[in-house]
């Protein structure tokens, strides 16, 4: 990502199908592991949100040309540590999906890490 912005400086943008894609993981996460799980996978989805906007090319952020020109997946186990010990989720399984210009960080998607991405119309 050869970007001179400072981190800082980028908003966040969540695309309609990525804030339907966090809608969809957390009414599931509720019903397979209770309130509880659902507030411990908000809070993962949430810290690994906060961690690329604050570095879009941290640690845990791929390039994923196969998927599309300037596409970027972070798996939200690269933000697991961040989250309180007794809060962690055991084995995150989404991934976001992104791209990065000068100003903004757009989320095209949240994603199982088992699906097909470019079906999913990233």
């Amino acid at each position: 990502m050869a970007d001179n912005t400072a981190p800082s400086a980028r908003n966040l943008l969540l695309s309609a199908p990525a804030r339907q894609d966090i809608s969809h993981v957390l009414q599931w996460t509720q019903h397979a592991f209770g309130a509880a799980g659902r507030t411990r996978y908000e809070a993962l989805i949430s810290n690994a949100l906060i961690d690329l906007r604050a570095d879009p090319s941290r640690a845990g952020v791929r390039p994923r040309d196969d998927i599309g020109a300037g596409v970027y997946t972070y798996h939200l186990a690269s933000s697991r540590q961040r989250v309180a010990t007794g809060q962690r989720v055991a084995q995150p399984r989404h991934l976001l999906i992104f791209r990065v210009n000068a100003s903004t960080i757009e989320i095209a998607r949240l994603l199982h890490d088992a699906m097909d991405f470019v079906q999913h119309g990233v």
